[in-house]
């Protein structure tokens, strides 16, 4: 069991009983839930990010293909390599380096899945973009696309796609921003809304499930909890 599973079921009961405590009614759990709230940045070299299953320092990162943009006073850097297998599974390098510097000097690795993909189909942007200046103040993104279930015990056919939005919070660190995942959620809910040319009929209902779990979140009807930090 990952690190990040075991947190949560400790983390849980105990924010369950202080909303009971509190009188509070408690909003059902987000299908919609990101691996990591904060990614932090080693002050030098690349590490796995935290709570991933590897462990340690990157391997085999790559020399050219980067994508690069602004963020501040500083430049971002995401390389993705994927999908693979079944599970649409990808390995996100994110790095940081000075304007000056021609590559990233330090950063974390990070995997994660489209399997979600196959429900979704298209995108108005294609292909998906893990780097952008969503908000248009001069400041890059970084957004990791990541796939939810959308039923218990659901089989990887019964998955959604959703992009976090990782704004800089500081020079080691990088945050969620909520209001423009939030954005880019309900975008997405409004793509699983739209029609295909050609939509296989056991597909229909899942789109329209995953877009009433991006809905959800949009419009805070449940609740993402964060992990506890140790």
């Amino acid at each position: 069991m990952s690190l990040r599973l075991n947190s949560l079921m400790v983390f849980l009961p105990g924010l369950l009983a202080s909303f009971v405590l509190a009188g509070n009614s408690f909003p059902p759990p987000c299908l919609v839930r990101p691996d990591h709230f904060q990614l932090r940045l080693p002050r030098h070299g690349f590490t796995w990010a935290e709570g991933e299953e590897a462990a340690g320092r990157c391997e085999d990162l790559p020399a050219k293909k980067w994508l690069r943009q602004p963020s501040g006073s500083f430049d971002l850097f995401v390389y993705a390599d994927g999908p693979s297998g079944s599970g649409h599974y990808w390995n996100v390098t994110i790095g940081v380096a000075k304007r000056e510097q021609s590559k990233p000097t330090r950063g974390i690795c990070l995997t994660t899945s489209t399997v979600g993909w196959r429900t979704l189909q298209q995108w108005k942007k294609s292909p998906l973009a893990w780097l952008d200046d969503l908000d248009d103040d001069g400041k890059a993104e970084v957004i990791i696309w990541n796939s939810f279930p959308l039923r218990e015990e659901a089989i990887m056919a019964e998955s959604g796609l959703m992009a976090w939005v990782y704004r800089v919070e500081s020079e080691n660190s990088l945050v969620i921003d909520w209001d423009l995942s939030r954005r880019m959620a309900r975008e997405i809910a409004q793509a699983y809304r739209s029609s295909l040319d050609s939509t296989p009929r056991y597909s229909g209902p899942l789109r329209a499930e995953a877009a009433d779990a991006l809905q959800q979140f949009v419009d805070q009807r449940c609740s993402v909890p964060p992990l506890p930090r140790f």
